[in-house]
């Protein structure tokens, strides 16, 4: 029986590791962390849950695929309940747009938040085209990519509109500002700017407003538990707290892994979910992958990263939904203060989730805020008095009329150079490479190593990128290389 040794226990991860399983190899999942589930982390207190990114799940039925593949009932693992009016944007005006789930449903708002000033075939065409987008990025890109030159693909390339930004794909359709903003918020999910990023990544807009934001009852790690538990029954062995210290590869065939310095553990492939731009230089020596050279910030443009404070209140704040968004004045000087200045944003754009809303026993004493405001990576000039950024967000919530100063139970702050830290991210990136720019957003590092035969990844720094779906749907793919490859020496 092959045996196959899964680094990290994230979604792409237990993915892998439910795939494989299911198929028959012994398969080992190597975490160094004590927790399942990478960054879908959970973070607890008395009274009060929350869910350390993803707060937002789309695409339910890539995470349900896993375990239905495997032989098992979703149903038995995690549910999803569907919000319909899911997010509420509000602007410094005092005007608010709430997005909702369903094509008609997003039409009247729109036809509100506009005072009918907008054209009904605008924001028709406007939902057909992000879905057209969808339905390529499907067929071509959430698969096993060999080459990028073949003709199918490059055919197709030109349909999603690599050189035409998420802005100007936004600008083509509509006038109003404020709406405009609102949907460019979408190149966040990704990392990136919206003045930079590919309109391709308008799919995601299909994503929320076509088909439907939802919520994992029981909270969004849910998920990872679930897929836990499902890899545990088709026998994966977990070994939490444990670390992976080196690859031994001979003959471009990685042969054990280290663990800690002192274990070593034999293998016949192994699937490396950690973040690729940092695990793969820190775990096989240069000389062993002549194709993939130490990265650096000037050659892969990290992601935005993110300062993130879970607050729990004990009380509910009148008329939060469960996604809020509160946004600056000015969205481009945001991302050239965040890409280009390499600082945090003086009027930054202020997310909060208040699960609780849905799912009451997620905040028992009171409202569970998650608090996030995007943030520059840590490669340089990043540094900021998170004391005083705190008030700025503060009283920039004030000036909407939240206020989240008091009746604090519990606070827990997560800065960029904790998720580098904890999670290995490349320079505090949340999703790897940023996709500003047709190079990062379509040719991502493949998810085989070219120097070594069987090695594999899975996660947002590689195909097919960042996003929960995506991540979950790489260690899909991985498994399915390692079974393709397998076969190929029968």
């Amino acid at each position: 029986m092959k045996h196959i040794a899964v680094i990290g226990a994230g979604l792409g991860g237990l993915s892998a590791a439910i795939s494989l399983a299911s198929k028959g190899f012994k398969v080992t999942v190597i975490e160094r962390n004590e927790h399942i589930g990478g960054k879908m982390m959970p973070i607890t207190s008395e009274g009060h849950r929350f869910d350390f990114g993803p707060n937002t799940i789309t695409m339910p039925e890539i995470f349900q695929s896993v375990i239905l593949e495997s032989g098992a009932d979703p149903d038995d693992y995690f549910t999803f309940e569907k919000l319909t009016r899911h997010t509420v944007n509000h602007f410094p005006d005092g005007r608010s747009l709430t997005f909702a789930s369903g094509r008609e449903a997003m039409r009247t708002e729109v036809d509100r938040f506009t005072k009918g000033q907008l054209a009904k075939n605008d924001i028709t065409g406007y939902q057909d085209e992000v879905r057209e987008l969808y339905n390529i990025a499907k067929q071509q890109f959430f698969i096993n990519i060999d080459s990028y030159f073949n003709f199918s693909l490059l055919r197709d390339m030109t349909k999603v509109h690599p050189f035409k930004t998420l802005h100007g794909l936004h600008k083509k359709y509509f006038k109003d500002p404020q709406l405009i903003q609102a949907l460019d918020r979408y190149a966040t999910y990704i990392g990136s700017s919206p003045f930079q990023a590919p309109a391709t990544f308008g799919l995601i807009a299909h994503l929320e407003l076509n088909d439907g934001v939802y919520f994992t009852r029981g909270g969004n790690t849910a998920i990872a538990e679930g897929f836990a538990r499902r890899a545990r029954e088709l026998g994966v062995t977990f070994r939490l707290g444990d670390e992976v210290t080196q690859i031994e590869v001979t003959n471009q065939l990685a042969t054990e892994i280290e663990l800690n310095h002192v274990d070593y553990l034999s293998v016949d492939f192994i699937v490396l979910n950690g973040d690729l731009l940092t695990q793969y230089p820190r775990l096989i020596s240069e000389t062993v992958r002549p194709d993939f050279k130490n990265p650096t910030p000037a050659q892969m443009e990290p992601s935005i990263s993110a300062y993130v404070r879970c607050i729990g209140l004990g009380r509910r704040i009148a008329g939060l939904a469960h996604h809020n968004v509160f946004f600056s004045s000015d969205y481009e000087a945001e991302f050239e203060a965040l890409f280009n200045q390499h600082r945090y944003a003086e009027e930054p754009t202020i997310y909060i989730s208040n699960s609780s809303v849905t799912a009451p026993e997620m905040g028992e004493a009171g409202d569970n805020l998650f608090v996030l405001v995007n943030a520059p990576a840590t490669h340089k000039g990043s540094a900021v008095d998170f004391d005083t950024y705190d008030k700025i967000i503060d009283q920039r919530l004030q000036q909407f009329g939240i206020d989240i100063t008091s009746d604090i139970l519990f606070e827990q702050r997560i800065t960029p150079q904790d998720i580098e830290q904890k999670f290995s991210a490349y320079h505090g990136s949340l999703y790897g490479l940023s996709s500003n720019g047709t190079r990062g957003a379509f040719m991502r590092p493949s998810n085989r190593s070219k120097n070594v035969h069987n090695l594999f990844f899975a996660g947002g720094s590689t195909h097919p990128g960042g996003g929960s779906p995506m991540v979950t749907l790489s260690g899909k793919l991985a498994s399915e290389r390692i079974v393709s490859a397998v076969a190929a020496t029968l």
